[in-house]
C-alpha cells in the first residue's frame, strides 16, 4: 500500500503521552495502517490530529450513501484515538460502540478519549465522536496487558474454501474506493436455505499490503474492514450479494451498535476467514455475529453488530 500524500492528510500521529514513550510507539503502531490507505481525496483518511492529550481531530471516508462516512472507518478512528492515550503494553481486548448519528465524511470529526480506569492489569476509556458539537459515537474500549495461555479453548474453524479462486468481493467498487485501496476481499458465494432462519455467509480478507508487528495497527485494520459485510449479511434473502449486484443497494442498512472482542494476536495482513451469521431480523433490526478465524484454525476476533433494516417490498 502507498503513503498517504502529506497535502491529504488532515494531521500526523502524535502522543498523548510525551514525545518519545511507549505512547509514542503505539501511536505510531497504530498510525501504518490509516496512512497505507494511499493518496486518497481530501478529506478520505484514517489520520488524526492531535489537538491535546486526549483529543483528536479528523476525516472518515465515505460509505454506501453519499457524504455517509463509512462505520468501520469511524470505529477504527474512535479505536485509534483510544489507542493513543494507553501503552503498548496493553492491547484493545474488547470495544463497545454506539453509533448515534451518522458523520459527514466532507467535515472533521472529533475523537475525545478519557481516562475511565488505569488499573494494574486493565486499562479503560471513553471516546466519544462529535461533528459540529453534535454526538455520533460513544465507544467504551479496555486494554489489558497479555498473560500465558498454554491451552485455548474455541471450536473448530468452519471447513469452507480458501481464497484461491474466489471472486474479488469489492470488485463492482471504483478502483478508487478506499476499501479497495486497503483491504483485499474473497468472497465465497453464500447458499440461502429457505428452511433455515440462520443466514450464513463467508469471506476472506487481509490487507493490501504489510502491516508492522505491533498489536494496534492490526486491531484497528480488522476494526475498518469487519463492518463492511457483515450487517449486509441480513440482504442475502432479498438481493444478491455485492459482488454480484455491482450497484447500490435497494433497502436501508445503518449500523446501530457495534462490540469486538479480541482473544489474541493475529496478522490482519494475512488472510482470515470472515464467518458471519445474521440470526434476527424485524421491527427494522437485524442482529449479526462475525468471527475471525486465523489460517491455523484459531478464533482470533469476535464481532456482534445490530444494525437498522429497513427492507423495500418489491
Amino acid at each position: 500500500m502507498k503513503a498517504a500524500e502529506a497535502e491529504e492528510s488532515p494531521g500526523s500521529p502524535a502522543s498523548a503521552g510525551g514525545a518519545g514513550g511507549p505512547r509514542d510507539a503505539h501511536a505510531a503502531a497504530f498510525s501504518d495502517f490509516p496512512a497505507a490507505l494511499g493518496p486518497l481525496g481530501k478529506g478520505e483518511t484514517l489520520s488524526l490530529e492531535r489537538l491535546d492529550d486526549g483529543t483528536f481531530t479528523g476525516y472518515c471516508h465515505g460509505g454506501r450513501a453519499a457524504h455517509r462516512a463509512y462505520g468501520g472507518a469511524v470505529v477504527a478512528q474512535a479505536l485509534a484515538a483510544a489507542c493513543r492515550t494507553v501503552d503498548e503494553d496493553r492491547p484493545v481486548h474488547s470495544l463497545h460502540a454506539y453509533f448515534l448519528r451518522a458523520l459527514d465524511s466532507r467535515r472533521p470529526a472529533r475523537f475525545a478519549s478519557r481516562v475511565l480506569r488505569d488499573g494494574r492489569s486493565y486499562s479503560a476509556r471513553q471516546v466519544e465522536a462529535t461533528q459540529e458539537g453534535r454526538h455520533a459515537l460513544t465507544m467504551t474500549v479496555s486494554f489489558k496487558e497479555r498473560q500465558p495461555t498454554a491451552n485455548w479453548r474455541h471450536p473448530e474453524m468452519p471447513d469452507v474454501p480458501g481464497p484461491d479462486g474466489l471472486e474479488d468481493g469489492f470488485a463492482h467498487r471504483p478502483a478508487t474506493h478506499p476499501l479497495r485501496q486497503a483491504v483485499e476481499f474473497r468472497e465465497i458465494p453464500p447458499v440461502l436455505d429457505p428452511g433455515q432462519p440462520e443466514i450464513e455467509r463467508f469471506g476472506w480478507f487481509r490487507t493490501v499490503g504489510a502491516l508492522p508487528d505491533g498489536p494496534a495497527a492490526h486491531a484497528g485494520a480488522v476494526a475498518y474492514l469487519c463492518d463492511a459485510t457483515l450487517a449486509p449479511t441480513a440482504l442475502v434473502p432479498h438481493e444478491p450479494t455485492s459482488f454480484e449486484r455491482g450497484r447500490p443497494s435497494r433497502h436501508t442498512i445503518a449500523s446501530l451498535d457495534h462490540a469486538m472482542w479480541f482473544h489474541r494476536p493475529f496478522r490482519a495482513d494475512r488472510w482470515l476467514l470472515y464467518a458471519q451469521r445474521s440470526r434476527v431480523e424485524g421491527d427494522g433490526r437485524t442482529l449479526a455475529y462475525g468471527e475471525f478465524w486465523s489460517p491455523e484454525g484459531e478464533l482470533v476476533v469476535s464481532v456482534i453488530q445490530e444494525a437498522l433494516l429497513h427492507v423495500r417490498e418489491s
